[in-house]
């Protein structure tokens, strides 16, 4: 494998680092949002408060499994473009 290709495959792993964490983030934020929304309703309506660790489980839980899932795959389909392209004949 040439120095250039190392280099982008490297980048391509930095590329997903930063992409899991943006995921990750997204999933906890929204179960935050989930959590106060769903604590005004229950202000509103008199019911029991939601338990805020059940509901930041999930999000972490989902946020885990989406950032994995979309990271791989972006990571994935960067070395395989990058594999394609080293199979490629290049003509002097």
């Amino acid at each position: 494998m040439r120095t250039t290709a190392r280099v982008l495959a490297i980048l391509w792993v930095v590329l997903g680092v930063g992409l899991w964490n943006q995921l990750f983030d997204l999933y906890v934020s929204r179960g935050a949002r989930e959590y106060g929304q769903l604590r005004v309703e229950a202000e509103r309506d008199r019911t029991p408060a939601p338990d805020m660790t059940q509901v930041m489980d999930r999000a972490k839980r989902d946020g885990v499994h989406h950032a994995t899932l979309w990271t791989l795959l972006a990571v994935v389909g960067g070395w395989a473009t990058l594999w394609a392209a080293s199979r490629v004949k290049r003509t002097p």
